[in-house]
């Protein structure tokens, strides 16, 4: 895997959990205020990431050769870390928020 194929990777997973623990923190801890909420969704989100991409790590594919697996996770594992210095958690959080509650402003 590339670093831009990472990098692509890493950014949908990146949304996919930020959309995920949003609507879990809006069903979980409905009567808490928004900032509440929104420090839920924040703290540990790079952690929480984390733990999910060395779940997937675990995941033998069998129609990937193993080299290939170890490259590819090594350059995720490089890109992670440069995510954490470089993206701004609270700006992407907050426009995944307010993209689905546009789409939706029932649920949130």
């Amino acid at each position: 895997m590339d670093k831009l194929a990472a990098k692509i990777y890493l950014t949908g997973k990146i949304l996919e959990l930020g959309k995920t623990l949003i609507y879990k923190t809006e069903i979980v801890a409905k009567g808490k205020a928004g900032a509440e909420k929104f420090n839920q969704v924040y703290e540990g989100f790079w952690d929480k990431l984390e733990e999910l991409l060395e779940k997937e790590k675990t995941i033998d594919r069998k129609w990937i050769p193993n080299f290939a697996e170890e490259v590819g996770e090594e350059v995720l594992t490089e890109v992670l870390k440069e995510a954490r210095k470089t993206f701004d958690l609270k700006v992407i959080l907050q426009q995944i928020f307010d993209v689905e509650k546009a789409g939706n402003k029932n649920i949130l």
